[in-house]
């Protein structure tokens, strides 16, 4: 969980430097919603469970990041069903697929090489 919280960070850091809008605002109209809408959707998805299913990560990430764009228009006044822009959703889904998944591949080659043992999902 915490390896995904620091993912997540540094995905909405990497977004708000690449906009020029990385100060306290930008932390606080970004992070805390995607942050709230990823571990919603991962808790409701069962990712962090011993075994998870195979389909909760792919679940947990769509889900996740759809939540997180919608927790940040209510958060800025858009409401909460307001208008998400697809870029933004598709490079989100991208930034956050790559983030979270890069530290979990990682894992799983390690595992690979130390035994043999047959792996579990992070």
């Amino acid at each position: 969980m915490a390896i995904d919280a620091l993912a997540l960070s540094l995905f909405v850091l990497t977004g708000l430097r690449s906009h020029g809008t990385l100060d306290e605002f930008g932390l606080q109209r970004n992070l805390l919603p995607f942050v709230l809408g990823w571990f919603a959707a991962a808790l409701l998805t069962g990712v962090y469970r011993a075994r998870p299913a195979k389909w909760a990560l792919p679940a947990a990430w769509a889900l996740g990041v759809t939540l997180g764009i919608m927790l940040r228009n209510w958060w800025i006044g858009r409401g909460l069903f307001g208008t998400i822009s697809p870029v933004f959703w598709v490079i989100s889904l991208a930034g956050v697929a790559l983030y979270t998944g890069l530290p979990r591949l990682i894992a799983y080659g390690l595992r690979r090489t130390r035994g043999g043992a047959r792996p579990t999902q992070v």
